[in-house]
């Protein structure tokens, strides 16, 4: 064994990174981005949890309920009118709804009367286990601090999904429209990063296809697959992985196929900035990973900095992640405002990708 040869084989590799500044500053530039937004969003923490409370009893016994739900720390409570918390349910704006009926005093000394109602919303993973922790916490230091309480369990009803729904079935929209999202911008880069390799591209670019004709026919030709890739996604998950779920499956394929066409499309844009199929693996954590993150779901939106904000409301994975969210767990239509609002979004984005597509393309023929 020679030192010297494998020192020199080393050398080489080194000096060929140096010589590919894209590469080098992918390497250095990427992780950078990714740990700082990571870091970032993991301080935020978890925010407090909206809660409304309707007093509808005066009695002391309730007064000092409400007093210790408005002392649970993971509470931010706001006494509504009991006409305006189911709206206030449906606009996001509360996670949840205590209501302290009439005759409440009467139920906790075991005369009758009405069991606290309690609404959830249900759309969030967290709303209805962070709201017991903190109901049971509130009851418990009611009933120290009064031995002749009982109270009993309340009553319990869910705006959407239910006690039946797991954290999977929560997280499963976002997960088909990430995975469906990467697969596909996977195999469409490296596709078309191997149709610039094996001079395909080159052949086509001396025949009478325009730019443009040349992207669409790739985008045609790519979508088929994505298509079969998102239904296979979809369908596993459904069938295989037997997730809950409230809506209708074709309203979910067209938002996936959708998400799929806009991954297509940037998939070709992309592959056209890089020289090789390690710069094209490179780009993944920097077209993901800010997208799995900035997506609404592990961290809500309004809660971030203005720029990162801004960001994910630009990003296509957002709109998919809020327009399966409203149709897998709400049961949601493509007539409402929201998801039409969603589905618009995305089909811009495709179309500003294939634009992009055709001008990077004439970049890289250039």
């Amino acid at each position: 064994m020679n030192a010297g040869r494998i020192a020199t084989l080393a050398l080489r590799i080194a000096l060929q990174f140096r010589r590919d500044h894209r590469t080098v500053g992918l390497i250095v530039v990427v992780p950078m981005v990714v740990l700082s937004l990571l870091s970032y969003l993991i301080r935020l923490g978890a925010s407090e949890l909206p809660l409304g409370i309707v007093q509808e009893d005066r009695s002391p016994i309730a007064q000092r309920l409400v007093e210790q739900l408005r002392q649970v720390e993971i509470f931010e409570v706001r006494e509504v009118a009991r006409q305006e918390l189911d709206a206030l349910l449906r606009e996001g704006r509360l996670e949840a709804g205590i209501v302290v009926p009439e005759g409440f005093a009467r139920s906790v000394v075991g005369q009758g009367g009405d069991r606290l109602l309690v609404i959830v919303e249900g759309s969030r993973s967290r709303t209805a286990p962070m709201l017991f922790q903190g109901l049971n916490q509130a009851m418990a230091r009611l009933a120290a601090a009064q031995a002749d309480v009982r109270l009993a369990e309340p009553q319990v009803t869910y705006l959407y999904a239910g006690p039946q729904y797991q954290a999977i079935d929560y997280f499963a929209p976002t997960f088909i429209a990430l995975f469906a999202f990467f697969f596909v911008y996977l195999l469409t880069a490296v596709g078309f990063l191997r149709e610039r390799a094996f001079g395909t591209l080159e052949r086509l670019l001396a025949s009478p296809l325009t730019k443009m004709e040349m992207v669409l026919g790739y985008v045609t030709g790519f979508s088929f697959f994505a298509l079969l890739q998102s239904a296979i996604i979809l369908l596993f998950t459904v069938y295989v992985v037997r997730i809950e779920y409230a809506g209708n499956l074709l309203v979910v394929f067209l938002i996936v196929a959708l998400l799929a066409g806009g991954s297509v499309n940037l998939g070709i844009f992309l592959s056209t900035y890089a020289r090789n199929e390690f710069q094209v693996y490179q780009f993944l954590p920097l077209v993901i990973v800010p997208q799995a993150l900035l997506g609404g779901v592990f961290w809500p939106i309004p809660e971030m900095h203005p720029v990162l904000q801004w960001i994910a409301h630009v990003l296509p994975l957002t709109y998919a992640n809020f327009a399966l969210q409203e149709v897998m767990i709400k049961g949601e239509g493509v007539l409402k405002a929201s998801v039409a609002a969603d589905i618009g979004a995305m089909v811009l984005f495709g179309a500003l990708m294939v634009v992009l597509a055709s001008v990077g393309l004439r970049r890289a023929s250039a």
